[in-house]
């Protein structure tokens, strides 16, 4: 299990360098502990800022978790580029 997990992507849209930073930690849960319930919750954040796009209630490990929303976000980065005819490169892609 890991409590901490970071995906940063470095990319440039038509020549301009841009940086995308997903921070993710898990947090234990306040209040009354069941048997059988998750004792950790997942909190994101974007460049600094609440992700909230994304469930982590259930997440288990931070790290999975920032690589599965940055690729996710990578994704609609380069789809909607495409669809706009602007060029994208990826520079570096960096998960801890």
């Amino acid at each position: 299990m890991e409590i901490k997990g970071r995906y940063r992507l470095t990319y440039t849209l038509d020549r301009v360098p841009t940086d995308l930073t997903i921070e993710v930690e898990l947090r234990q849960r306040e209040g009354i502990r069941m048997l059988g319930k998750n004792l950790w919750e997942g909190f994101a954040t974007l460049d600094g800022k609440p992700y909230t796009d994304e469930d982590l209630t259930h997440c288990v490990n931070a790290k999975l978790a920032a690589e599965r929303i940055g690729y996710k976000l990578r994704d609609e980065i380069k789809e909607k580029s495409k669809k706009d005819g602007k060029s994208f490169r990826i520079k570096r892609e960096e998960i801890k």
